[in-house]
């Protein structure tokens, strides 16, 4: 195994820190870095790689990545360019509130607050936070099943899952486990949508009501649900989605031709600075976005 490129001191920082709170994602025992490429639990065998300053606990093969046409799409955009990628995903997506991502990562002392981004894709918000996915990406720090993390029991100060719960079979078990590794007193800040087409990434299976997410969190106290995303944005995307079937005949290959086209239209989500804040935003709401934490 070739050497790895010497890191940025916060990344090498991050992943000291990131050391000592590893644990086996079976058995929960404590798993030790020997320098090595392969990670083994002593106590059940449980096995992951490291290469560089990435662990692999599981995570997507590549024929889920690309089972669906458009998320096909999305891959291949990441990989190639998966530093433009997130500026892309602001432009074109709905407009979420950002003020209320940065805030609530500013709020933990994150030079010594472990917290972590709970399906970060190609995003990094702060050199500070510790990147978990599915996929195997740059920017990722741990690439695992969100429901089998390799960290232990309480070992974050808190955490973000920005569009992660609608793209997972069952997302009481991603929620156990987010109860599993923070703190008492530990914080989440979750996005999840509403008023969203079909998005495969690689899958989609729910959406949630305001009163519904709220019920998705049983094991914690729920401090706040706010619009996350504003009723323009759904309107927008269901419209641009209707547009490229009416246009395109049944056709599905002009189909996908014609939705790129409809981007033009995208400016229009701007509204939402002023709808989201309407009293009744929350009946065609984009998505909502949920502050919960775990009982002392």
């Amino acid at each position: 195994m070739t050497d790895a490129p010497a890191m940025e001191p916060t990344a090498a920082g991050r992943q000291a820190r990131l050391a000592q709170v590893l644990a086996c994602p079976s058995c929960h025992a404590p798993l030790r870095l020997d320098g090595g490429e392969v990670v083994a639990c002593a106590s059940c065998g449980h096995a992951g790689r490291r290469r560089g300053g990435q662990l692999k606990f599981g995570g997507f093969d590549s024929e889920e990545l690309t089972a669906d046409a458009l998320n096909r799409i999305k891959e291949f955009v990441k990989k190639r360019f998966n530093k433009v990628y997130p500026t892309a995903i602001k432009v074109l997506s709905p407009v979420m509130d950002r003020n209320l991502i940065m805030p609530f990562l500013r709020s933990f002392d994150l030079e010594h607050d472990l917290v972590a981004d709970f399906g970060c894709g190609t995003h990094r918000r702060d050199q500070r936070v510790i990147c978990m996915d599915g996929g195997t990406y740059p920017n990722v720090d741990i690439v695992t099943d969100l429901r089998s993390l390799p960290l232990a029991e309480g070992s974050l100060a808190g955490g973000i899952s920005i569009a992660v719960l609608e793209h997972v079979p069952d997302p009481a078990k991603h929620i156990a486990e987010m109860h599993r590794v923070l703190r008492p007193g530990g914080r989440m800040l979750v996005f999840v949508p509403f008023m969203q087409p079909f998005h495969a990434s690689p899958y989609d299976f729910q959406r949630y009501t305001e009163v519904g997410l709220r019920e998705q969190f049983p094991q914690f106290e729920v401090l706040s649900v706010k619009v996350g995303a504003g009723p323009t944005s759904g309107m927008l995307w269901t419209l641009q989605e209707w547009l490229a079937m009416l246009l395109s005949f049944g056709s599905m290959r002009l189909y996908r031709a014609i939705l790129p086209l409809t981007w033009i239209l995208s400016p229009l989500k701007l509204l939402d600075l002023l709808l989201a804040h309407h009293p009744a935003a929350a009946v065609t709401a984009s998505g909502f976005v949920i502050e919960v934490r775990k009982p002392a």
